[in-house]
């Protein structure tokens, strides 16, 4: 009988950075390949651009899964120092094995490295979020990938020789967010992606507890961002997706010079969202070049869950920093100067992404004070409201600053909820800094080491076992 089984790599006590190999047979499929938030790399500490993978994988930010990379990204390095890393029983067998790649949403703790996967590598994502991934590629934030992405719609499932794999769209702040149900004959995996439920589309993710309900499912995977010691007594409230440009509508009816706002580009929706409510102020929004290109090329790829939104077509509002033409010389948008800003603050929003901020100090130490300005942080970087360095700039030039942060994860009560609903025979929480503080309300749950390999049947009957003697 063939031997299921999960090695767990990445995203264990850290959110973002999962990194999970499920084989079965002949073919193994990984999930993700992004780059967790915390460790050893940040903003200032990047990885060398002609040597980033080996560091990575060198530093276990990257799985040790060398068949999918690109072999010139991998020229040089020391096989036996990655044995000695992780250890050799800890490397997957990869003999006359096919590996794919699922990608399950496109942000950058989810989907860092796929500019180093090879061309002979298949990748399986939602068609929203290869839109939105190609809007990234344009933008210059990340290099193409060689690898074949094949796009799939919600529900579409793929067979492979001992399994199956479903895509099932979930609630979370960036376009094609899935997770998926693995069948086999003798298993059903269920792995959540990120989530929530006080998104735009909590329906799915009652859609996705039904349908591991009626899968039965043995093992659900489900992150848990929100896990943290202080939320175990006090269950977050979560802002409402559908607040929040309203909110920043209050703020801009209100203000009497210019208004900042601070969003991932890779929240496409609200970005539609925010592009029409100020319109309907009677405002432009004006965009840096890489935040534009990110935005026009993902609508123009089409994002079904934007099918019929009025920002589509909506081009008059849109002004792109004259500064950034090479990047947005081929985008419909009309360009503008800091100049032009000045001389009527209270006309135009500007969307200011966090390597931006600096573009205040031209902005509102020029041109006529007409009154405060408004700074709205609403889940941009840097993703907390205490950044020392965000608070100096404005504090420095005056400007009210609101955070209005819906977050993309679930809360602990939620997260216990779906997994009292499914019911699965054991659940491993992932893709957080406390993933044993979950309530499992009576559910086994397991919190697997770096590098460990599961084998299912093995992992089902010890917790069986374990159960059975609990009750004796």
């Amino acid at each position: 009988m063939t031997q299921e089984s999960l090695i767990f790599y990445g995203g264990l006590n850290t959110i973002g950075g999962v990194h999970i190999l499920y084989s079965n047979g002949n073919h193994s499929l990984i999930f993700d390949l992004g780059l967790q938030l915390r460790g050893l790399f940040d903003i200032k500490v990047q990885a060398h651009p002609s040597h980033g993978l080996q560091q990575y994988i060198l530093t276990r930010m990257a799985p040790p899964v060398l068949p999918i990379y690109d072999k010139r990204e991998l020229e040089g390095l020391e096989y036996q120092a990655v044995f000695d890393l992780w250890g050799k029983d800890k490397m997957p067998a990869t003999d006359n094995i096919n590996i794919s790649v699922f990608i399950s949403h496109i942000h950058q703790d989810h989907m860092a490295l796929l500019p180093y996967v090879n061309e002979e590598t298949t990748v399986y994502m939602h068609q929203d979020a290869h839109a939105v991934y190609r809007g990234v590629v344009v933008s210059g934030e990340y290099k193409d990938t060689s690898a074949t992405i094949h796009s799939l719609q919600d529900l579409e499932t793929v067979q492979f020789e001992d399994f199956t794999l479903q895509l099932v769209e979930v609630d979370h702040d960036t376009p094609g967010a899935s997770g998926f149900l693995i069948k086999s004959k003798e298993h059903t995996i269920a792995f959540t992606g990120d989530w929530r439920t006080h998104g735009r589309n909590s329906e799915r993710m009652e859609r996705f507890i039904t349908l591991c309900k009626e899968a039965n499912v043995d093992i659900l995977l489900t992150e848990g961002t929100s896990l943290r010691k202080e939320s175990a007594f006090d269950d977050p409230v979560m802002v409402q997706e559908v607040e929040v440009a309203d909110h920043y509508a209050r703020i801009v009816k209100e203000a009497t010079s210019l208004v900042y706002v601070n969003i991932l580009a890779r929240n496409v929706e609200r970005v539609a969202d925010f592009i029409m409510k100020t319109k309907e102020l009677g405002r432009k929004l004006v965009m840096d070049g890489r935040t534009a290109a990110l935005w026009h090329e993902s609508i123009t790829q089409g994002i079904k869950s934007l099918n019929g939104h009025p920002s589509l077509a909506e081009k008059d509002t849109i002004r792109v920093l004259e500064s950034d033409i090479n990047i947005t010389k081929d985008l419909p948008y009309e360009t503008i100067c800091i100049n032009e800003i000045v001389s009527n603050k209270s006309n135009y929003t500007i969307y200011l992404i966090q390597e931006n901020t600096p573009l205040i100090s031209q902005l509102e130490r020029q041109g006529e004070q007409v009154g405060q300005s408004h700074y709205i942080h609403a889940d941009g970087n840097p993703l907390t409201n205490r950044d020392p360095v965000l608070e100096a700039w404005l504090k420095e030039f005056c400007v009210k600053y609101h955070y209005y942060a819906t977050g993309g994860h679930a809360t602990p009560k939620e997260i216990s909820r779906i997994i009292s609903e499914i019911k699965p025979k054991v659940v491993i929480p992932l893709h957080s800094l406390h993933p044993s503080l979950v309530d499992s309300k009576g559910v086994p749950k397991y919190c697997p080491a770096y590098g460990e390999k599961v084998v299912v049947t093995e992992l089902l009957s010890t917790l069986r076992n374990n159960v059975k003697d609990s009750m004796n």
